[in-house]
């Protein structure tokens, strides 16, 4: 496994990935959502945004199964491929950021509770309830600092 920052022609895999996460863990809002968000992602959301790839390197090529974006401390997305969750991708992705930062932030829709759960695991907390503007769905903000 290797970590690294995204590259322009990342764009069409991390988006792949991202709308395939998106539509799976948040069944809960109309798939035209995201569809509608396709564009955007690609081009304003990752280009606005410092995010890094988790690729899986293998003989013949090296293929991205995850990613992480944050602008400054707040983590805007993290996806790992849907055919390779649950194998602690999301974990190393989230301790790579860690490493250089004391804190991070997040919003996450409360009826995702496998992301909640994953991030509790990881050490965030829920900081406040708020409602999700875009879709009307309620969301934690949730946050992790360093232990000093």
């Amino acid at each position: 496994m290797n970590i690294r920052l995204f590259q322009n022609s990342d764009t069409e895999k991390v988006v792949d990935i991202w709308l395939e996460g998106s539509l799976r863990a948040h069944h809960f809002i109309d798939s035209g959502y995201w569809e509608a968000q396709k564009e955007a992602m690609a081009s304003l959301y990752l280009p606005s945004s410092t995010t890094f790839v988790l690729e899986h390197e293998d003989e013949d090529n090296d293929t991205i199964i995850g990613f992480i974006s944050l602008i400054e401390q707040y983590i805007a997305a993290l996806f790992i491929d849907v055919n390779a969750q649950n194998r602690g991708y999301g974990g190393r992705l989230l301790n790579h950021v860690k490493k250089d930062r004391d804190l991070l932030d997040l919003k996450v829709y409360q009826k995702n509770e496998s992301a909640t759960q994953f991030y509790k695991k990881n050490g965030f907390h829920i900081v406040e309830e708020t409602v999700d503007s875009a879709t009307s769905e309620p969301e934690y903000v949730m946050k992790w600092e360093r232990e000093s």
